[in-house]
């Protein structure tokens, strides 16, 4: 009779047993859905990511530019222009965030003016050149004789920028202008043909690596 007792309370209390780590369980299982559904991204510590911080783009230029204590002639919602003192000459940066297309535009003015007569040497420059620039494009506009840096930054669904895509795409535009800038002044006042000028800085890049 007492070992069918013991046997029986041997029973009920694994039950119980069990019962507590079930209810453990399930616990612990609905905290974790709840933070997957409030969008938490649940992982141990040594898992855990940095931290990316999104802000709005003009806003983060206008800090950029704040910051290198750059001339910031103008300031709209969606746009900044700005002088930056450069090697060669100073550059006009302009930057204008499309809502619609999600997208940042940004150029980048050199201050060499070329005469009509020279535009089509000069748009064989800037067509040269362009197999050299690593970010962005040079684009005559022919309204001021005068090349300009492009670039577009496609930000669809990001949420914002990164401090560290503002920095990367405008020093190194910055960068590629102060580079053509030589060229390009050859070619707009020494009558230097765009294939001359551009192979002189394509070995100058060449050197450089």
């Amino acid at each position: 009779m007492w070992f069918y007792l013991l046997q029986t309370q041997n029973i009920v209390l694994n039950l119980v047993e069990q019962t507590h780590q079930f209810c453990h369980f399930m616990s612990v299982a609905m905290h974790q859905c709840a933070a997957v559904h409030k969008g938490q991204i649940l992982m141990a510590p040594s898992q855990q990511q940095t931290d990316i911080f999104l802000d709005d783009p003009i806003e983060l230029v206008t800090r950029f530019v704040v910051t290198h204590d750059w001339l910031l002639q103008s300031r709209g919602e969606n746009a900044v222009l700005v002088e930056v003192p450069g090697k060669w000459c100073d550059y006009q940066l302009a930057v204008v965030w499309r809502h619609d297309e999600a997208a940042m535009q940004v150029s980048c003015r050199i201050d060499v003016q070329t005469d009509p007569m020279r535009y089509g040497e000069m748009a064989l420059l800037a067509s040269l050149l362009n197999k050299q620039i690593f970010i962005g494009h040079l684009a005559l506009d022919v309204t001021t004789g005068e090349l300009e840096m492009r670039y577009t930054l496609a930000l669809r669904g990001a949420g914002g920028a990164t401090p560290e895509q503002i920095e990367d795409v405008v020093d190194i535009m910055l960068g590629e202008c102060e580079h053509c800038y030589p060229a390009i002044y050859q070619v707009a006042n020494h009558g230097v043909l765009a294939t001359d000028a551009a192979d002189v800085a394509m070995f100058t890049t060449e050197g450089e690596a």
